[in-house]
């Protein structure tokens, strides 16, 4: 105790903060001195006072995240390029940190009872796999058969997998369907065997933090020099980060055996991607400053440059407002030197005014390179009025493409369609059609349509985006089908009789059975040869249409939420999820137009779609509410009558006798449900008495 101090009741102590290692820290606190009621000798610390915070979230402040391209090298910019020795050892160093907390939860999975691998996979394939196929067998071409258990088909399937397919067996036998026999006593007494301590890996799950803290401080960059320290920008995303991968695998319901951080070698997937997280350790600080020579706190920006600077000879519409800028990054290292890094920022949309910097963030991923702006800021308030639009989510094919939804506004009383265009192709941004996702075929599809159509000649029209998917898709499997028919003309007898069922995966096992035929191999190396050539063009094609979708959706997204916000409406009616349970009515023997419609839905994404719209909403001060979605179409917006269920698109009402259109009329309906209760609840049972 320092000399002259007296500790008393209700006294204010000012002290500092000691690190474990012993040293002092350069923080202080003070608190006030409460002498304990059960034991009078003691005094404790009342607690650390809460300071009222000034952005509440009632008030509309929240976090938003701007992403800007960053590029190494430009030609606008006097960039070099090279990255610092001091980012490299930061990079080196979150890597080492990763790795470290990947063996150490590798380590313990394995310290729990060991689970026989090699047993199980001689069970499924000699024992549960057999089964199921001399089940499926004595079916024939009647229903009911069953599929392979995925969770037990990996390279290394564990207890967990047993126990999930023995649970599946036991739902069958629940809901009347039949399985093979004997099947599930088996796996039940094969499973009982095995009965893994999982206290090992419980005990690293629960104490990862402490343990990543722990680990973050003993770690060396190299064995032989002298030891570097972790900052606290290099912990933290690194814990995070391998924390979101823990928690992933209670949200996918992962097997055993999958899911799990990875350690990260030279040639794994993604070895190459870093990244820098810089926490501010306060409450922001103002966004203006960027505009500024000072910048924030290890980040600068150049003033503005033209944007004939970004490297296009022409920029029109959107594109023309981008600005490009010096941006550097200057960070303190260990012994007082600092370590800069300078690069270019294409800044595609400016900072909102009166808003703080909260964090940045340097990534590099996929061979480009992102700065991350975590930004706080004000969005309007919404303001609940005695009115709500309303939107209908549906997949129609139409003849220019499909529309997935309708918006129903109640102060002009107006409808709009939200459609996809697979005809129009893209041009100026400014001619862009509000509430329009424009599919059509692009400069892309033009240069390599011979490419993704060998037959196709000059003059026939260009596919659309639809079409060309569905094409590659026909495509691969008819490569597939002439390989098997060329099999059964050589084969004939000598096919095993899973040949029929066989994928992908079966011509694989295939070749390894008749590795000493040349005419097999000959067959199976040309399939291969196509099949490899397709795999690359359709993960290409398909990731561009992904994208072109994604973006479609964010458009919309705002033409709604602009829309809604000209016509003073602050809240949005929309349906509850009921996709999950559509597509699991789904069964081979549904009619053709259903089977369209579930293509059309997973093509659309509407899911997506309403999920990004409530997140925009959020900016625009609009609340998005869901409503029950049943009877919204059949029930009569006129007369409230229920209607019978038809597949057309208008009919005419069975009470009232007007013409409905019963996409318009949902949408009116989840309006009107949105702000009548009562009315709502009469919908909600209609029809059961």
């Amino acid at each position: 105790m320092p000399d002259g101090l007296t500790l008393s009741d209700g006294a204010t102590l000012s002290f500092r903060l000691i690190a474990p290692d012993g040293t002092l820290r350069r923080q202080t606190r003070s608190g006030v001195l409460k002498r304990s009621e059960k034991q009078p000798g003691i005094l404790r610390i009342a607690g650390k006072a809460k300071t009222a915070s000034k952005f509440l979230s009632a008030d509309g402040w929240g976090n938003a995240i701007y992403k800007y391209r960053a590029y190494p090298t430009h030609p606008g910019i006097n960039a070099d390029g090279e990255i610092p020795d001091g980012l490299k050892g930061s990079i080196a160093r979150q890597k080492g940190l990763w790795n470290r907390l990947a063996w150490l939860c590798r380590e313990a999975r394995h310290n729990c009872t060991p689970v026989p691998t090699d047993e199980i996979i001689a069970f499924v394939h000699g024992t549960i796999l057999p089964a199921i196929d001399a089940f499926n067998g004595e079916l024939g071409r009647s229903k009911g058969k069953m599929k392979h258990p995925r969770k037990l088909k990996t390279d290394a399937p564990g207890v967990d997998g047993l126990w999930h397919f023995v649970g599946e067996l036991r739902r069958r036998i629940e809901i009347g369907r039949a399985v093979p026999g004997g099947l599930l006593d088996m796996v039940v007494r094969f499973a009982e065997q095995f009965k893994a301590d999982y206290t090992p890996l419980t005990q690293f799950l629960n104490s990862y933090g402490d343990i990543a803290e722990r680990e973050a401080k003993a770690l060396f960059l190299e064995k032989d020099a002298a030891p570097v320290e972790l900052r606290h920008y290099e912990i933290r995303p690194i814990i995070k980060a391998f924390k979101e991968a823990l928690d992933r695998r209670k949200t996918t319901k992962a097997p055993w055996s999958e899911g799990w951080p990875r350690i990260r070698f030279q040639d794994s997937p993604r070895a190459t991607d870093w990244g820098l997280h810089y926490y501010f350790n306060k409450a922001g600080v103002d966004s203006a400053l960027l505009e500024t020579s000072k910048g924030v706190p290890g980040l600068i920006f150049g003033p503005p440059l033209s944007s004939y600077n970004t490297g296009h000879k022409k920029l029109i519409g959107v594109a023309a407002n981008r600005k490009l800028r010096n941006a550097e990054i200057s960070i303190g290292g260990e012994n007082g030197e600092r370590w800069n890094f300078r690069f270019g920022v294409l800044q595609h949309r400016p900072l909102p005014a009166n808003s703080h910097v909260k964090e940045w963030k340097l990534i590099f991923q996929d061979g480009k390179l992102w700065l991350c702006l975590v930004v706080e800021l004000q969005h309007p308030i919404p303001v609940n009025g005695p009115l709500a639009a309303g939107l209908d989510i549906g997949w129609r094919r139409t003849e220019e493409g499909i529309r997935f939804g309708t918006l129903y506004e109640p102060q002009s009383k107006t409808f709009r369609e939200l459609t996809i265009d697979l005809q129009k192709s893209p041009k100026d941004p400014n001619d862009r059609t509000p509430f329009r996702i424009d599919l059509g075929p692009t400069r892309w599809e033009k240069r390599n349509v011979t490419l993704l159509f060998p037959n196709w000649k000059p003059g026939d029209p260009i596919p659309s985006l639809f079409e060309t998917r569905n094409a590659l898709n026909v495509r691969r499997t008819y490569c597939k089908n002439t390989t098997k028919t060329l099999l059964r003309k050589h084969l004939c007898q000598r096919l095993p009789a899973w040949f029929d069922k066989a994928g992908s995966k079966g011509l694989l096992k295939l070749a390894e059975e008749f590795s000493g035929d040349a005419i097999v191999q000959d067959i199976l190396k040309g399939w291969r040869r196509n099949e490899e050539h397709l795999g690359k063009l359709m993960s290409m094609y398909f990731d561009r249409t992904t994208k072109r979708i994604e973006y479609g959706h964010a458009q919309v997204a705002h033409d709604v939420c602009r829309y809604l916000q000209q016509k003073g409406t602050t809240r949005l009616i929309v349906e509850t999820s009921f996709l999950a349970k559509t597509s699991q009515h789904q069964d081979n023997e549904d009619p053709v137009a259903l089977k369209r419609s579930q293509k059309y839905r997973q093509f659309v994404a509407v899911g997506k779609f309403v999920a990004v719209l409530k997140n925009m909403a959020v900016k625009y001060g609009i609340v998005v509410d869901a409503q029950e979605t049943i009877n919204t179409t059949r029930i009569c917006q006129y007369c409230n009558h229920l209607n019978p269920r038809i597949e057309k698109e208008q009919s005419t009402c069975g009470k009232c006798g007007r013409m409905v259109k019963w996409n318009q009329n949902a949408a009116v309906n989840l309006s009107r449900f949105g702000t009548d209760p009562e009315l709502a609840q009469m919908a909600l049972h209609a029809g059961k008495v």
